[in-house]
C-alpha cells in the first residue's frame, strides 16, 4: 500500500491544459510523509477478506436456518437413553463378575468330581 499526500486544490487561471512530464521514479524527499510503526491487532479490511466473511457469516446463517432443532433434540435424547442403559449395565459389572466366577468353581468342582468318577472305574 503507498501513502499518497495532496495539496489544496486551486483554480489557476493561466493554466492552458498542458501536464507537467514527473520524474522517472516518485522518490520524494520531503519529510511530510512519517511512516508510522504498524499497529498489532486486526488488519486492514480489505475487499476480498471482507467477501470472504460475508460469504462464511452467510453460510452459517444458512446453515442454522435449516437446523432441525425438534429432530436434532430427538437424536441427543435417544443417545442419551442408550448411553443410560449402557451406564446401568456397567453398575452391574462387578457382581456379574462375581456370580461368573462362582459358576465357574462350581462347574469346575463337578467336572472334577465326574472326572474322579470315571477314572475310578
Amino acid at each position: 500500500m503507498a501513502e499518497v499526500t495532496a495539496e489544496p486544490y486551486e483554480e489557476d487561471e493561466e493554466w492552458d491544459g498542458t501536464v507537467e512530464a514527473g520524474p522517472a521514479t516518485a522518490e520524494s524527499d520531503s519529510d511530510d510523509v512519517v511512516n508510522v510503526p504498524r499497529k498489532r491487532g486486526r488488519a486492514a479490511l480489505t475487499l476480498p477478506t471482507a467477501a470472504a466473511r460475508f460469504e462464511r457469516a452467510k453460510a452459517a446463517a444458512a446453515k442454522l436456518a435449516t437446523l432441525d432443532v425438534e429432530a436434532e433434540r430427538a437424536k441427543i435424547t435417544g443417545q442419551m437413553e442408550r448411553l443410560t442403559e449402557r451406564l446401568a449395565k456397567l453398575d452391574g459389572h462387578e457382581s456379574s463378575v462375581k456370580e461368573a466366577a462362582e459358576e465357574l468353581a462350581s462347574a469346575e468342582t463337578e467336572f472334577n468330581a465326574a472326572l474322579a468318577a470315571i477314572q475310578g472305574q
